[in-house]
């Protein structure tokens, strides 16, 4: 799973430092997963089924009984489930400094496309910053999100439609013809990602690496594709291999990459966690 490292504007603890605290959570998850480890196969992940039952009238001293059985083992694929399902707080928790697990429900971007399939899909060699919100010209703007590989930085927009055709176009909006239902209108991603493109190589003059603008449809089509354009178009018919290649590019984190990201945390807005959650 890639790491996220900024969510909007909300204060993350990598803005201190991204190293130490990169560092810090694989030692946190190491040492979590081994202590899991030890209790998955102890059987104490589970708490102890309880039967209770009603003893005879008689017994007026003791009219409930209550009886502990050893509580049902879990397999290794309901242990991995749950070791999956914690590391996504956990890395929630670090990018977003004072997030709590009962905070979970209330954060609807947690159920956002985009984020579920940078998330899952990017290996942990990425780091992603979901929608950042920057200081830029005496003002804040929101970017498209930002995945930075170690020699990739990919600034992406997802479209979620389910087998629906997106009709590429310059206008300020595209037609999103989906599979049932009538034809609607979506923002042009291309707007958001020219924007990112502009102030991200302002932030990074020196980068040496390869900005990749991309608009994802996972599950979608795209029509009236442009033979020229310094976009690049994922449709449903090749994203798994696409998914491949970039995962590919990505076997190791270096340290250009992680002076990177704090260049670019370095230009983001901070925002308390809890006055985040007020908005």
């Amino acid at each position: 799973m890639a790491i996220p490292i900024k969510i909007f504007d909300v204060i993350s603890k990598y803005e201190r430092n991204v190293l130490d605290q990169y560092n810090r959570y694989q030692e946190y998850v190491e040492s979590d997963t081994a202590r899991l480890q030890r209790l998955h196969e102890l059987n104490r992940l589970n708490p102890p089924e309880v039967i209770e039952f009603e003893n005879p009238w008689w017994k007026f001293w003791r009219r409930m009984e209550r009886i502990e059985l050893d509580p049902t083992p879990l397999t290794d694929t309901q242990f991995q489930a749950m070791l999956t399902a914690r590391r996504r707080i956990q890395k929630l928790q670090f990018a977003c400094e004072g997030a709590t697990e009962a905070d979970v429900p209330m954060l609807a971007f947690l159920r956002e496309y985009g984020y579920r399939q940078m998330l899952s899909e990017w290996n942990d060699k990425h780091f992603f910053m979901y929608r950042p919100v920057v200081h830029w010209n005496g003002a804040t703007v929101e970017l498209s999100h930002l995945i930075i590989g170690p020699s990739h930085i990919y600034m992406v927009e997802w479209l979620d439609g389910d087998r629906s055709i997106y009709h590429i176009s310059k206008e300020k909006t595209w037609i999103h013809q989906p599979l049932k239902g009538e034809n609607n209108r979506v923002v042009n991603p291309l707007i958001a990602l020219t924007r990112t493109e502009e102030i991200v190589r302002q932030f990074l003059p020196s980068y040496d690496g390869v900005f990749q603008k991309v608009t994802v449809a996972p599950n979608g089509y795209f029509d009236h594709v442009p033979t020229s354009s310094t976009t690049q178009f994922v449709s449903r018919s090749d994203y798994a291999q696409w998914m491949k290649q970039v995962n590919g590019r990505a076997p190791i984190v270096k340290a250009q990459q992680i002076r990177d990201v704090a260049t670019l945390l370095d230009q983001t807005a901070q925002m308390p966690f809890r006055q985040f959650l007020d908005q």
